[in-house]
């Protein structure tokens, strides 16, 4: 199957905030774990400014309209597959190898009982295909921490991949004359999911109803709502003004539990995201420094992990808490650079952002 149309969001500004939206997201992300992950008093009021939560919506929202253009513009299925795999697997490969082999080497007196374990393998394995929840974390390691888990964030990604692969066979069926009609069909679906997942842990209170909630039919809404706005990018760019109002609206209402508003949820965070990204002005070329943004995702949980084990934060909190965004941004540049730009085409996004501030 080709995918050869690339006639949608012609007109879709090469300049513009996606960058650094997404690094804004990703240390929301951050923020919003490190108290609860390092049990410091001094950082748990960061959780009332920063929501994980939100930012994760923000960043399906940001994939579906990346995602829906890298589609429209690949030339086959296969392309398409293959750009994907190179930007996402490398990296991901690579925390998830580092946390199974070197983390119990250094934080663990059993290191020869835990290394190549059932429950090792068992770790790696599932990790490996993106099936985190089936071991989240291995014994003996972070024992002592509030928290046992290696790297809950990396459950996003499985997502993110269900969505790649679901990409193509929602194209297919936007091939009739009324796009609108399978992406509302398909949003309305997403949104019945979530709702009675939802309405059943509030009926019964168990806790497996919020995390099959937070799965990918349920994401889905946020996720379409981004490819929408990119197929209809020329009527959005016509009426933003109009439609971000009615947005902000929205998410006001929505705030206060209204079922009407969070039913247009998904769809007026995608129309705030938009409008940052493409609308508002320019922030500058963040991409000419690579996109860090997907290494301070994969690596801040383990890392703050780290500084927990040491006790690190135990005499001044607030100045380890800048060496710690300090090693998260080199590790994430070092995962860049080293890591995952190698495995880019030369059509990436960010290896032609890296072009246009060479000096000619």
């Amino acid at each position: 199957m080709q995918s050869k149309r690339q006639t949608t969001g012609t007109d879709i500004p090469n300049k513009n905030n996606f960058d650094i939206l997404r690094l804004f997201l990703a240390f929301s992300v951050c923020f919003a774990h490190l108290g609860e992950v390092s049990g410091v008093s001094a950082f748990l009021p960061l959780a009332n400014y920063f929501y994980s939560g939100i930012a994760v919506d923000c960043f399906f929202v940001v994939s579906g309209f990346l995602i829906f253009r890298s589609f429209d513009r690949s030339s086959s299925v296969l392309s398409y597959l293959n750009k994907r795999v190179r930007r996402i697997y490398p990296a991901y490969l690579t925390v998830v190898l580092i946390a199974a082999i070197f983390l119990p080497l250094l934080f663990s007196d059993t290191a020869v009982d835990i290394l190549f374990s059932r429950e090792w393998f068992r770790y790696l394995f599932s990790n490996l295909a993106f099936l985190n929840f089936l071991q989240p974390d291995i014994a003996g390691i972070f024992s002592s921490n509030p928290l046992q888990v290696i790297n809950p964030p990396l459950w996003t990604i499985k997502i993110e991949v269900m969505f790649y692969l679901s990409v193509p066979l929602i194209f297919l069926l936007l091939k009739s004359k009324r796009q609108w009609l399978p992406l509302c069909c398909l949003y309305a679906a997403s949104i019945a999911y979530s709702f009675w997942f939802l309405s059943m842990h509030a009926s019964n209170g168990l806790e497996i109803y919020l995390k099959l909630e937070k799965q990918l039919p349920g994401q889905l809404s946020f996720f379409l709502s981004g490819g929408g706005l990119y197929l209809y990018y020329s009527f959005f760019k016509r009426y933003w003004q109009i439609m971000l109002t009615g947005a902000i609206a929205i998410l006001i209402v929505s705030s206060q539990h209204s079922i009407t508003a969070q039913l247009f949820y998904p769809l007026s965070l995608a129309i705030l995201v938009i409008t940052v990204t493409l609308i508002f002005p320019y922030l500058g070329n963040w991409g000419k420094f690579g996109d860090m943004s997907y290494g301070v995702y994969i690596y801040h949980f383990p890392i703050i992990q780290i500084f927990t084990t040491l006790s690190l934060f135990d005499t001044h909190p607030w100045l380890v808490f800048f060496a710690l965004l300090a090693v998260i941004l080199l590790t994430s540049f070092l995962s860049y650079r080293y890591i995952e730009r190698p495995f880019l085409k030369r059509s990436s996004h960010y290896r032609q952002a890296e072009e246009r501030v060479k000096p000619q």
